[in-house]
C-alpha cells in the first residue's frame, strides 16, 4: 500500500518530464523552421550572393519570433558535391537553452508536476493518519498490530522484540481466546528442555513492559498454569 502513492507520483513526474522534453523539442523545430523560412524570403527579396549588413537586416526582419531576431545570424557552409566543393548560405538561430525553454509551452508539464506534488503530500498525510486502516492483512488487538511478520503499535511504529518474544506474542495473538498454557509455550519455545519454568518466567517478565508500553494490553497469569493477553 505504501508503494502505490510513490509509484503514482513517479509516474506523474515521468509524464511531466516527457511533456517538458516534447515541448522543448517542438519549440526547437519551430525556431529552426522560422529562421529557414526567413532565409528563403531573404534570398527571394535580395538575390545576391554577397552577404551584407542589409542582407542580415532583411533576414532578421523576416524572422517572426521576436526572441530569436537578436541572436539569429547567417553563415556560409562549404559542402562537397561530387568532385567539387560548393558554399551555401545557412540560417542559424543561436538560441541558448534558457531562451528555448522560455519560448516552449511548459504549462502541461508544470500542471503535471503540481498534481504529482499534491498527490504525494496528500497521500503522505492520509497514510500517517490512517495507518491501522491501511493494513490489508494482519491481526489487530488492543492497539497491537501484527502484519507482514512484524509487530507495531497503533501509530504504526515498529515494536522491536527478540525472536523468543516475537514468537510468544504471535502465539498469544493467534490463539482464539489469547490464552496459552505453560505447557503450550514451553513445548513450542523449548521442546528439548525438561523444565523451562524459570526461562518462561523470565521471558514473561521481560515482555510485559514492552507490551504495556506499546498497546492497551497486559499479560495476566492464572495461578501459574496459563497466561492470557488481556485488554487493560
Amino acid at each position: 500500500m505504501k508503494k502505490l502513492p510513490i509509484s503514482i507520483f513517479l509516474f506523474v513526474m515521468l509524464m511531466a518530464v516527457v511533456s517538458a522534453i516534447t515541448s522543448y523539442k517542438t519549440t526547437c523545430t519551430r525556431i529552426s523552421e522560422d529562421v529557414n523560412n526567413a532565409l528563403a524570403l531573404t534570398k527571394y527579396q535580395m538575390p545576391c550572393d554577397v552577404v551584407s549588413a542589409d542582407t542580415i537586416r532583411c533576414y532578421r526582419d523576416n524572422i517572426t519570433i521576436a526572441e530569436v531576431k537578436e541572436t539569429a545570424c547567417l553563415a556560409m557552409r562549404t559542402i562537397r558535391k561530387g568532385n567539387r566543393h560548393e558554399t551555401e548560405l545557412i540560417a542559424e538561430a543561436n538560441c541558448d537553452f534558457s531562451t528555448v525553454l522560455m519560448l516552449s509551452d511548459q504549462r502541461a508539464s508544470a500542471s503535471l508536476m503540481l498534481v504529482g506534488l499534491l498527490w504525494l503530500i496528500g497521500s503522505t498525510v492520509y497514510i500517517r493518519r490512517h495507518k491501522p486502516e491501511l493494513i490489508v492483512q494482519g491481526i489487530t488487538y488492543g492497539g497491537l498490530i501484527f502484519s507482514n511478520d512484524r509487530f507495531s503499535n497503533a501509530t504504526g511504529e515498529r515494536i522491536h522484540l527478540t525472536p523468543m518474544q516475537h514468537t510468544l506474542l504471535e502465539m498469544f495473538l493467534k490463539s482464539d481466546d489469547h490464552t496459552l498454557t505453560k505447557q503450550e509455550i514451553c513445548d513450542r519455545l523449548w521442546p528439548k528442555k525438561p523444565d523451562a519454568n524459570d526461562t518462561l518466567y523470565t521471558l514473561i517478565r521481560r515482555i510485559k513492559p514492552i507490551i504495556e508500553a506499546n498497546s492497551n494490553l497486559k499479560i495476566e497469569s492464572d495461578r501459574g498454569r496459563s497466561y492470557s493477553l488481556e485488554i487493560k
